[in-house]
């Protein structure tokens, strides 16, 4: 009895480990997605400065490619005399999105500060040194802006940004701005450096700044007046004439802040740089 006893649960054991088995026996297939993940893209625009008074270097407005800070000015100029002039080549780089772009001068701020003896005549046909309020420097000081595109062919290995104005395929910038300072007015006023329906620094209208990719402005600044001269086809010579400048922007100061914006361009087609101060 008991012999048949452990028979019988020896098949019933046999048939429940086949049960067991023919459960993950039959055809099957896994497909697994694994490490699906979310990152978040990013905008990060960075700027460098190479400045030049009269013909020579001035470490204080050169820098590298850095995100800016209040140790950064680009114009930073405390005892002009007329005739005076400057040259600067800026580079704009986005990490590392494709924007839109704009430049925004705001803040700006003429003063007189004194009044010499010299400047008090020339202001006055009395005589006296009753000066005005508002200073005359920013109607003595001269700008032209480019994008300066292309390199200079002289030179084997000129790269973009050499900051010699050429008009075969540099361009002026800015909306023409080809202006005294005291043209802009005291702000904000905003150009487009690219945006859905213009691009002023080296592409097509409404095509946006690839991410990744360095764009370079030319800038240079009178007190006076601002001349070229056509060295030859491949670009300018800038001469600054301070003989019409009178005493009456003695000590005068002109100060102001320039802002650089840059802003997505993916999924944000319609954007216009009118659109920051409106």
């Amino acid at each position: 009895m008991n012999k048949k006893i452990l028979i019988s649960l020896s098949l019933i054991g046999v048939v429940a480990t086949i049960a067991i088995g023919g459960t993950i026996a039959y055809y099957h297939d896994t497909e697994t997605s694994t490490g699906n993940t979310f990152i978040a893209g990013r905008i990060d625009l960075k700027i460098d400065n190479e400045c030049s008074l009269n013909g020579e270097p001035v470490q204080d407005c050169t820098w590298e490619l850095k995100d800016l800070d209040e140790n950064n000015i680009f114009f930073n100029f405390t005892d002009l005399k007329p005739g005076d002039w400057g040259e600067d080549t800026l580079s704009l780089h986005v990490d590392n999105n494709d924007a839109w772009a704009c430049v925004t001068f705001k803040n700006l701020e003429s003063k007189d500060n004194s009044c010499t003896e010299p400047e008090g005549k020339d202001e006055n046909a009395t005589g006296n040194n009753d000066c005005d309020a508002t200073g005359e420097l920013a109607e003595n000081l001269q700008f032209f802006f480019w994008a300066d595109i292309c390199g200079n062919p002289r030179y084997p290995d000129a790269e973009p940004g050499d900051n010699i104005f050429q008009p075969m395929c540099d361009y002026e910038l800015l909306n023409g701005m080809d202006a005294y300072a005291s043209d802009i007015g005291t702000g904000p006023t905003t150009y487009t450096l690219a945006d859905s329906q213009e691009n002023n620094i080296g592409g097509l209208a409404g095509e946006s700044l690839a991410g990744g990719t360095t764009y370079h402005i030319g800038k240079v600044w009178c007190f006076g007046s601002l001349d070229d001269e056509m060295v030859d086809s491949y670009g300018f010579v800038w001469n600054c004439d301070g003989e019409q400048v009178d005493n009456k922007s003695q000590t005068d100061s002109l100060s102001g802040d320039i802002e650089f914006y840059a802003v997505q361009s993916r999924n944000n087609e319609e954007f216009t740089c009118s659109e920051l101060y409106e």
